[in-house]
């Protein structure tokens, strides 16, 4: 085989992707990637829904604490009032409800946030009062 036969035949056969393998290779990382997407706006979303929880959660507490130094005896029923947290104003609903136990109440605090006071409640904390 001559040196020009033989250089036409390398060139006919020169390696690389086709166009068949390179959308291939694209659809797979496009897939992927859009995986990777939604697993990254997912963790945020959690991750705002968990402060919220855990600013709400700090309230709840905060109202149990207070009627525990104030030495009072709650009067039953509801009490609604609000908190700045964070600064952030959180909306928070107090239930105190009877027991079996005439020397203890059950406390219950709900806190939203106060620009949504519609939706159901970030947390509620349950809490058991003596009587003084």
């Amino acid at each position: 085989m001559s040196f020009s036969q033989r250089q036409r035949t390398n060139t006919k056969y020169q390696g690389g992707f086709t166009l068949l393998e390179v959308m291939v290779a694209l659809l797979i990382v496009a897939v992927a990637l859009g995986g990777a997407v939604k697993v990254i706006g997912n963790a945020a979303a959690n991750s705002s829904r968990m402060n919220n929880k855990t600013f709400a959660n700090w309230v709840a507490l905060n109202q149990i604490a207070e009627l525990r130094i104030s030495n009072a005896w709650p009067k039953l029923g509801e009490i609604k009032g609000d908190s700045e947290m964070s600064d952030r104003k959180w909306a928070w609903k107090q239930e105190s409800i009877k027991t079996d136990d005439d020397n203890i109440r059950r406390i219950e605090v709900s806190v939203w946030s106060e620009s949504d006071k519609k939706s159901s409640p970030f947390v509620t904390v349950v809490g058991f009062l003596a009587k003084p």
